[in-house]
C-alpha cells in the first residue's frame, strides 16, 4: 500500500513540473515581428493604405507562427493589436491602424516580469 502511495506521489510531482513548464515560453523574442511591425508603420507614415494593409497581415502572419511555437500573453495582445489595425485600414482609417500597430509594438516590448 505504501508503495502505491509513493509512486502516486512521484507522477503528481512531474505533472506539476510539466504544467509550469507549459505556462511560461523561455526564449521569447520578438526582434522578427517588431521589426515587420514598423514596415507597416513606414508605409501607413507615407499615406500608403494597401501596403500599410499588406504588411501588417505579414506581421501578423508571422506573429501567429511564433505563437504556435509558444503562447504568450504579450503574443495574444500584440496578435489583437495588428487585427485591430488591419481591420481599422481596410475601413478607410488608416491612422487609427497605425495607433494599433504602434500599442502592438509596445507590447511586444515590455519587459517580462
Amino acid at each position: 500500500m505504501k508503495i502505491r502511495h509513493l509512486l502516486m506521489a512521484l507522477l503528481l510531482s512531474f505533472g506539476s513540473f510539466a504544467a509550469h513548464a507549459a505556462g511560461s515560453p523561455l526564449n521569447e523574442s520578438f526582434t522578427n515581428l517588431i521589426a515587420l511591425s514598423n514596415n507597416a508603420l513606414e508605409a501607413g507614415k507615407k499615406g500608403d493604405a494597401q501596403a500599410f494593409i499588406d504588411s501588417a497581415t505579414i506581421a501578423l502572419d508571422a506573429l501567429k507562427e511564433q505563437n504556435e511555437k509558444g503562447s504568450s500573453i504579450r503574443l495574444q495582445r500584440a496578435n489583437a493589436k495588428l487585427k485591430a489595425a488591419i481591420k481599422a485600414a481596410k475601413a478607410g482609417n488608416l491612422q487609427e491602424g497605425i495607433t494599433d500597430v504602434e500599442q502592438g509594438i509596445a507590447e511586444m516590448q515590455l519587459e517580462k516580469k
